[in-house]
């Protein structure tokens, strides 16, 4: 049976997971990431804790994700937010240097991406988008069965779409990104502008508002939370009518923390989306949740590596 190994190195912790050809994880792991010690070291972690956990050496290959700027193609990491120092490295060259197998570097939406389509919301179709909402929104394209990369490998920052030019600044240096418009700091904004107004809701008063809470208090029918995640779904449908428009997936799935508001933001968002495709033939793309959890870019690096055993 192959197994692979598949490291999702976050800014705090790098999770680890032994996964089969049929995306089963058996065995899974944490440890810190102590970014600040380099590559190399980490590396020699992730080979002691695997020289534990898979004694007769039955691991193949390792798929690697991570937040950044990296050219998949090649394994190369320009630049992650999450991993200072690290900055222009030959990651899977590195990590195969230690590891003494083959190994792949994606950035941690495309291997969400993958691994939705391979085996959650996008199993069965031929193009697929993948979208992620949390602090910042990711996406990733599979197109006619091939994730789509670009040409340095950065293809898929939905996120970075201009949804209005007049909007709030973002971190990339624009305005008005669909990152700003539905990311979860969008959602809590709107929610307590609605508030300042002398708008009646459960959640005024508080000094820490989440996304979540705004979730919760929407489920639970307060017309200032279901309004802040209509807003943020209509931005959110914008970003999906242009995807649409040069991608024309059959299906595109919405994951992340926000995503977890279900239908009070996709209903939106689909509506919204509808409103402004060029024909009613493209409104037959499904937008739907994702199937896969926090382990889908972990489980997506995976099947990646899985491709360098064959």
């Amino acid at each position: 049976m192959k197994k692979i190994l598949g490291v999702d190195i976050g800014g705090t912790d790098i999770k680890l997971g032994i996964v089969t050809a049929e995306g089963q994880i058996v065995e899974s792991g944490k440890m810190p990431t102590l970014a600040g010690e380099g590559p190399r070291q980490a590396a020699a972690r992730v080979a002691a804790w695997l020289g534990e956990k898979d004694p007769g050496q039955k691991v193949s290959a390792a798929g690697i994700d991570c937040a950044g700027l990296i050219d998949g193609s090649k394994g190369y990491l320009y630049y992650s937010p999450n991993l200072p120092g690290w900055e222009d490295t030959d990651l899977s060259g590195l990590f195969a240097e230690v590891l003494g197998f083959p190994v792949t570097v994606d950035n941690d939406v495309n291997c969400a991406a993958w691994g939705e389509y391979v085996l959650g919301a996008g199993r069965g179709t031929r193009d697929f988008v993948c979208l992620t909402l949390g602090t910042g929104i990711g996406g990733g394209v599979v197109a006619d069965g091939c994730l789509y990369r670009g040409w340095q490998g950065m293809a898929g920052e939905v996120g970075h779409q201009i949804i209005d030019p007049s909007g709030p600044e973002c971190t990339c240096g624009s305005r008005g990104c669909l990152e700003m418009m539905a990311n979860a700091a969008s959602i809590v904004s709107r929610a307590r502008d609605a508030i300042a107004t002398g708008i009646g809701s459960v959640l005024d008063g508080s000094d820490s508002l989440t996304a979540k809470d705004v979730a919760e208090a929407a489920a639970e029918g307060d017309e200032v939370a279901l309004e802040a995640l209509a807003g943020a779904g209509r931005s959110l449908g914008t970003g999906l009518a242009n995807i649409v428009h040069l991608f024309n997936p059959e299906v595109i799935a919405v994951g992340g923390g926000v995503a977890g508001a279900g239908d009070l933001i996709l209903e939106p968002a689909r509506q919204s989306m509808r409103e402004k495709l060029m024909d009613d033939i493209l409104a037959r793309v499904k937008v739907v949740p994702t199937e896969l959890g926090n382990s889908a870019s972990l489980v997506g690096a995976s099947m990646m590596a899985l491709e360098t055993t064959d």
